[in-house]
């Protein structure tokens, strides 16, 4: 009965958190797919520009490697995060492997006081992954990676899917607790 009393306090600490700070969800829409990489890369309206590094699986699939894209800069870092995920999950420009599925959209982010990232994407992101072990481990820490390497404030992510935690994106990696990076595997 205490684990429960628990459990519903800090549900409600954590909704509370998402309506402070998200007056209105924020849904992301990926753009016409048949761009050259140079047409992507350049941000579409003025303002300020910022370069951020995505992690891309390699080509011999052994390592998430970075790839730097440059977006147009918000006026939040929360929104600076959720253009960046927004960039992972285009995919890479380069000879690198996507690591998400394209159709996944990102839905909302927040961070918390303590620099827990809490990215949450629509239901494409656990239906359409292709499965397997590796894989599941590269799109679960090319989301954190990414987060943690752009945003000094964000020190782990936790994944949810429709605004729900998920134990696992794909049936192998635990994604039940907020994430701390993990650069090499």
């Amino acid at each position: 009965m205490k684990t429960a009393t628990v459990l519903i306090a800090l549900l409600v600490i954590i909704v509370g958190a998402v309506v402070l700070w998200s007056e209105k969800p924020t849904t992301l829409t990926r753009p016409a797919p048949l761009r050259t990489a140079s047409q992507s890369t350049r941000p579409t309206q003025g303002g300020p520009k910022k370069i951020v590094v995505l992690f891309f699986v390699s080509q011999d699939q052994k390592i998430l490697q970075e790839e730097t894209r440059e977006i147009l800069g918000a006026a939040t870092t929360t929104e600076d995060a959720k253009r960046t995920l927004a960039e992972l999950v285009k995919g890479p420009e380069s000879d690198l492997m996507p690591t998400l599925p394209r159709a996944a959209r990102v839905r909302n982010l927040f961070i918390d006081a303590s620099g827990t990232a809490y990215a949450d994407f629509d239901r494409e992101l656990k239906e359409g992954h292709r499965g397997g072990a590796q894989e599941e481990l590269y799109s679960v820490f090319s989301i954190v990676d990414t987060l943690t390497a752009n945003f000094a404030q964000i020190k782990r992510v936790q994944i949810l899917v429709e605004e729900v935690e998920i134990p696992t994106l794909a049936g192998n990696v635990d994604t039940r607790m907020p994430l701390p990076p993990r650069y090499v595997f």
